[in-house]
């Protein structure tokens, strides 16, 4: 698939300045109209205007961060906030603070209601040596496999798919620090690590509801878990509601995932996602179950069991869905979009630096 590298910088500028223009409708709305139905309606065009972004973009590297941001987070959040509810609910929000939460993934750090009682450890986000440090590696591992992957004809297959997953993870780490440490810059406030090194989870709960794009597991829990668990305990008691509101999480989170993916192609892929999905909210239920039935005390080291359940989810991944993404040619299609995206910076600065000389 060709695609005009001008033309779509320019409509991603177009799909950024209208999310924008929704938010600060949303924020009016909100001033204006009380929580309930009829907030619901008013917001309703602004739902379905998102849904419809992601289709005015055909390159990945636009297309992929835009759908998970706004058809999934952003939606979210705006339906949170109907029932004044959700990071957005809080009145004394200013105007920018309202847009930036809305249209950025990230994750509000709340604070403990008691000093003495801290709940848990610090995750907050903190712009220091290590925190660079850190950083600077994962983006030098980035940089290296996306420059391999323009000589991919000499990696093994097997460790070419294994290296693409990587990949993924860091493309998605990476770019929710950015957004986050951009939001704490520009607002001042606290947010947490998107990601709180999964490689080093005690647990598939631990992995899916703590360490795991927590930005994503952040919004699952607040607007289907919770709700679905508090209502089912009523019917089938707190155990049996577990399981029925983790089941459902892991079926809108399917659900989520297959809409992002259908806008890369806008085709449905196959059975990969859900089996995915399925296979690992099994895995959780199973785990939960076992650890209530023999409340076994003794555990493997983290260092030992995180790296295992890292690898194990990654090659669930790999299995699952890789085939279908390279069947879509998703790589390359990145791998050019990068080439093509240098190249129009290219241009635009070479005119931007001598446009003037050149007009003389």
């Amino acid at each position: 698939m060709e695609i005009d590298m001008k033309e779509e910088v320019n409509n991603f500028i177009m799909v950024c300045f209208t999310i924008v223009i929704s938010s600060c409708y949303c924020y009016v709305t909100t001033k204006l109209v009380r929580k309930g139905i009829i907030r619901f309606l008013l917001f309703f065009p602004v739902l379905y205007l998102l849904y419809n972004l992601p289709l005015y973009l055909k390159a990945l590297i636009f297309n992929v961060p835009i759908a998970f941001f706004v058809i999934w987070l952003t939606p979210f959040k705006l339906l949170q906030l109907v029932f004044d509810t959700g990071p957005l609910s809080d009145p004394s929000l200013s105007f920018l603070h309202f847009v930036i939460i809305s249209c950025f993934p990230i994750k509000i750090h709340q604070k403990p209601t008691s000093p003495k009682k801290p709940n848990g450890p610090n995750h907050t986000l903190t712009i220091n040596i290590p925190f660079l440090k850190h950083y600077a590696i994962k983006g030098f591992i980035f940089l290296f496999l996306t420059i391999l992957g323009y000589f991919k004809h000499i990696v093994p297959q097997m460790l070419k798919s294994f290296l693409i997953c990587i990949y993924c993870y860091l493309a998605l780490e990476i770019s929710l620090v950015v957004f986050a440490v951009i939001a704490r810059i520009l607002l001042g406030i606290d947010t947490d690590h998107p990601f709180d090194h999964p490689y080093l989870s005690t647990s598939f709960q631990d992995f899916w509801g703590r360490r795991w794009n927590r930005v994503a597991s952040s919004c699952l829990k607040s607007t289907i878990f919770y709700p679905i668990l508090d209502r089912a305990s009523r019917i089938l008691g707190r155990k049996w509601a577990a399981v029925v509101a983790l089941v459902v999480t892991f079926v809108v989170s399917d659900v989520m995932h297959e809409i992002i993916f259908y806008y890369m192609d806008r085709v449905r892929f196959g059975w990969g996602l859900p089996t995915l999905f399925i296979f690992q909210g099994i895995c959780v239920v199973i785990e939960s179950t076992i650890k209530k039935k023999i409340k076994a005390k003794w555990r493997l080291p983290q260092r030992v069991i995180g790296p295992l359940i890292f690898v194990f989810n990654v090659i669930s991944f790999m299995w699952l869905i890789l085939p279908e993404l390279l069947e879509h040619r998703v790589d390359d299609r990145v791998l050019g979009e990068y080439v093509a995206l240098a190249e129009y910076i290219r241009t635009w600065a070479y005119w931007a630096w001598n446009g003037p000389t050149l007009c003389k």
